[in-house]
Order: structure tokens, then sequence, then C-alpha cells
């Protein structure tokens, strides 16, 4: 199917749209949406939260002399403790800057 349709023109689908009512009913709006009025347990989020997790190390502020400040289980912990977005923190970990020429955050090597 994938070399079928990379030629987008091979697709059903092609050229064609879904109306309004379609639209409407695909987007499950209010009651007809499974999760209409409810939430997720704190539970289920820290599930959801751990099944995404993509350094299983966890990340750590280093100094300079590669010392370790503080360990985090996720770089979004570690965004919120320094007052950063997480695509901050994501890219000084992955470009091996230093931030606030004192610091760089780091995968750990090992769990904690």
């Amino acid at each position: 199917m994938v070399e079928r349709f990379k030629d987008k023109s091979n697709h059903p689908f092609w050229g064609k749209h879904h109306d309004e009512i379609s639209k409407y009913l695909i987007s499950k709006p209010g009651a007809l949406n499974p999760m209409f009025d409810k939430k997720h347990s704190e539970e289920t989020r820290e599930l959801m939260r751990s099944k995404k997790i993509k350094h299983p190390n966890g990340v750590g502020i280093y100094d300079l002399k590669n010392n370790i400040i503080k360990s985090f289980d996720y770089a979004s912990d570690l965004a919120i403790y320094i007052n950063k977005s997480k695509v901050t923190v994501s890219k000084y970990i992955n470009e091996g800057l230093v931030f606030e020429g004192k610091y760089y955050f780091k995968i750990n090597p090992f769990k904690e």
C-alpha cells in the first residue's frame, strides 16, 4: 500500500473533501466524545507519562567540571525547575550547550 499511495493521485480520497456534517461527526464534539466531561486520574496520567519517557535514566544539571547538581526523571521536570520551556532544555541536552555560562544539561548515564 505504501508504494501504491506514494503517488497521491492513486489514493481513493484524492481530490475529495469531507462535507461539514462529516467533519462535525469525525471530531466527536461534546457528548459524542468518549472523554467528554471526564478527567484522567493521577495514576493514569503518570502511567501515560512514564510510557512516553525518552531518557529512562533521567536527566540532570551538571556543573562545568561534570559534577551532578540535581537529577530529574523527566526533562520537563528540569524545565519547570529552571523556569524554561521543554524545547529549550531539549536543545541544550541535544547540542551540549552551556546554560547561563555555568551548567550543562545531560542525560544521566545511570539511574540514581
